[in-house]
C-alpha cells in the first residue's frame, strides 16, 4: 500500500490553521505563545546540561512555563480585541438606526 504523504501534510496543515489561526483570539494566543517559546529558548543557557547536570530538565520546564504564560497573555489580548470589535460594531449599528 502506497501512502500519499503530501495529501496528509495538506490535511494536517489545514487542521492546524483551523485550530490555531481562525479567530482574532486564536491568532493572538498562537503568536504570543510562539514569541514566548522563542524568547525562552533564546535565554536558556546553552551549557546547562554540561555545567549543572540536571539543569537541562529544569530549564526546559522554565521554557514551558514562560511559553504558557505568554500564551495566556496573548489569549487575554485577543479576547480584549474581540470585545472591542464587538462594542465598536454595536455602536456603529446603533448610530445607523
Amino acid at each position: 500500500m502506497q501512502f500519499n504523504y503530501r495529501a496528509t501534510a495538506r490535511l494536517i496543515a489545514r487542521h492546524a490553521v483551523r485550530l490555531a489561526w481562525t479567530t482574532t483570539q486564536q491568532k493572538w494566543t498562537t503568536s504570543f505563545g510562539l514569541a514566548g517559546l522563542v524568547l525562552a529558548t533564546m535565554v536558556t543557557p546553552s551549557f546547562g546540561i554540561v555545567a549543572f547536570g540536571t539543569a537541562f530538565a529544569g530549564w526546559w520546564l522554565a521554557v514551558f512555563v514562560i511559553t504558557l504564560l505568554f500564551g495566556l497573555m496573548g489569549n487575554r489580548v485577543g479576547v480584549g480585541r474581540e470585545k472591542a470589535t464587538m462594542v465598536h460594531q454595536a455602536q456603529t449599528s446603533a448610530r445607523q438606526d
